[in-house]
C-alpha cells in the first residue's frame, strides 16, 4: 500500500535476460540510473521538493529532488541497491491540480525516511522507483493502528515494517498522471507469503485500513508486515486470477520498507516475466583460474547475495566436468573446482545458474584461461 507509481518494461532485451541471463547487458555498462518521484503519501498532489535520496549499500551515493519531487541517481550495474528518502521538514510543500495548476500548500510538513526494495541492477535502467512519504501524522497514526513497538512519537520501529501493494498492470509503464488516475489500483483477493516465513501480512480493506479480519487484498491493494526481524526476505503474492512479481525486503531495526507501485508486488500479464531488478539479488563476483606451484591449479568462482539463493555451478572443457550446488546465504561465497595436471585445455567453461524463492533464476556464463603446467626438465634441458 503506502500507495503507488509507475514502471516501464524494457520488452524483447529483457526478455533475452530472463531467459539467458544479464551478463551481456552486465558487461556493456559500468552504472545505471535509478529515478522516480518523492510525494506525500496520501497527497498524490504534493510532491517533495529537496529531498535527499540515498543508497543503503552505496552511502556516498545521492541526489536530490527537484521543484517537482523527481530525482536520478547514478549507481553501479550489477549490484544491489536499496533506495531510500531521508527525513525532512517541516517546510510548507506546493500542491498541484492534475492540470499543473497551483492547488495551495500543504503545510508544516515533516516527512519521515523510507526505504524501498531492494532491487539487482541487470543494465537497465530502474524508472518510477518513487517514494511514498508518510507525514508525521499517518506515520504515527499507522504504528498506532497496528500497535508496531517503536520509539515515541515519530521515533523508529524497534524492528522493520514492509507495505507493498498488489497493483494492477495499468499503473506500469505510464506516466504520473496515467498513474493518479487509475488510483486506487489494487488488484484484490491476493495473498503474500514470506521467504524465509514470518508472521504473516495484514491487508488493507476497502477503507484503506489495515485488518486482520481481511484475509486477502482489497481494492486498494495494501498489505503490511508491521514487526518483522533483521534479515532479507522475498515476498510472492499470487491470487486465483492474477500473477505478480515478487520482490526482496532488507530489514534492519527502525526500517519501514515500501515496496510501493508500480514496484513490489506489480500484476504481470499472461506470459509476462518479471522486471530483471526484480529478482535474484545476487550476481557473480569473478570467476578465474590458478595455479600454485607448477602443477596445481583450481578454478574459483566468487558469488554475492543479499538473499537466499540456490546455486548451481558447472564447469566444462578438456574432457573434465564438475557441478557444486548450494544454499547460498546473504554474504560472499567461494566456490573451487580443481583442474587436473592432465587436462591440457586452454580454456574453461564456467556456467552459474542462481535462483531465488520465487522461482525466478539468471545464468551468468563466463569463459575462462586456465594457465599451463610447468613440467620437469630433462637431462638435456627440455621441460618434458
Amino acid at each position: 500500500m503506502l500507495k503507488r507509481t509507475v514502471g516501464v518494461l524494457a520488452a524483447f532485451g529483457l526478455a533475452l535476460m530472463m531467459l539467458f541471463g544479464a551478463q551481456s547487458a552486465s558487461a556493456a555498462t559500468k552504472t545505471v540510473t535509478i529515478s522516480g518521484k518523492a510525494f506525500v503519501f496520501n497527497y498524490m498532489d504534493t510532491p517533495i521538493p529537496g529531498a535527499t535520496i540515498k543508497v543503503r549499500e552505496f552511502p556516498k551515493l545521492s541526489a536530490v529532488t527537484d521543484d517537482q519531487g523527481d530525482y536520478e541517481l547514478t549507481v553501479p550495474n550489477d549490484a544491489n541497491v536499496t533506495p531510500y528518502i531521508e527525513p525532512g521538514g517541516p517546510m510548507d510543500l506546493p500542491r498541484y491540480n492534475k492540470d499543473g495548476s497551483d492547488k495551495g500548500t500543504l503545510t508544516n510538513t515533516h516527512w519521515n525516511t523510507i526505504d524501498l526494495q531492494t532491487f539487482h541492477t541487470r543494465g537497465q535502467n530502474i524508472e518510477n522507483a518513487n517514494f511514498q512519504t508518510p507525514r508525521d501524522a499517518e506515520y504515527i497514526g499507522l504504528k498506532a493502528l497496528l500497535a508496531i513497538p517503536s520509539e515515541p512519537g515519530i521515533g523508529r520501529p524497534d524492528q522493520c515494517v514492509i507495505v507493498t501493494t498488489s497493483s494492477a498492470r495499468n499503473v506500469r509503464g505510464v506516466d504520473y498522471l496515467t498513474y493518479w488516475n487509475n488510483t486506487p489500483h489494487g488488484v484484490p483477493g491476493a495473498t503474500s507469503i514470506e521467504y524465509p516465513g514470518i508472521d504473516g501480512p495484514t491487508y488493507f480493506n476497502d477503507d484503506v485500513l489495515p485488518d486482520p479480519n481481511q484475509t486477502s487484498s482489497s481494492i486498494d491493494g495494501g498489505i503490511i508486515w508491521p514487526v518483522v526481524p533483521t534479515g532479507t526476505y522475498r515476498i510472492v503474492t499470487s491470487a486465483p486470477d492474477a500473477q505478480f512479481a515478487s520482490f526482496l525486503a532488507t530489514c534492519k531495526p527502525g526500517r519501514v520498507i515500501n515496496a510501493n507501485p508500480p514496484w513490489g508486488a506489480y500484476q504481470l500479464t499472461a506470459g509476462e516475466k518479471p522486471l530483471g531488478a526484480s529478482n535474484v539479488a545476487a550476481n557473480v563476483v569473478s570467476a578465474k583460474v590458478t595455479r600454485k606451484g607448477k602443477k596445481k591449479r583450481t578454478a574459483t568462482v566468487v558469488l554475492k547475495s543479499g538473499e537466499n539463493i540456490d546455486v548451481a555451478a558447472t564447469i566444462a572443457g578438456g574432457g573434465m566436468t564438475g557441478l557444486r550446488t548450494l544454499a547460498l546465504k546473504p554474504g560472499t561465497k567461494r566456490l573451487t573446482f580443481p583442474i587436473a595436471a592432465r587436462n591440457k585445455a586452454r580454456k574453461v567453461t564456467i556456467k552459474v545458474k542462481l535462483t531465488d524463492a520465487s522461482g525466478v533464476s539468471f545464468t551468468t556464463v563466463r569463459k575462462v584461461s586456465v594457465p599451463k603446467i610447468i613440467k620437469k626438465k630433462s637431462k638435456s634441458g627440455k621441460r618434458k
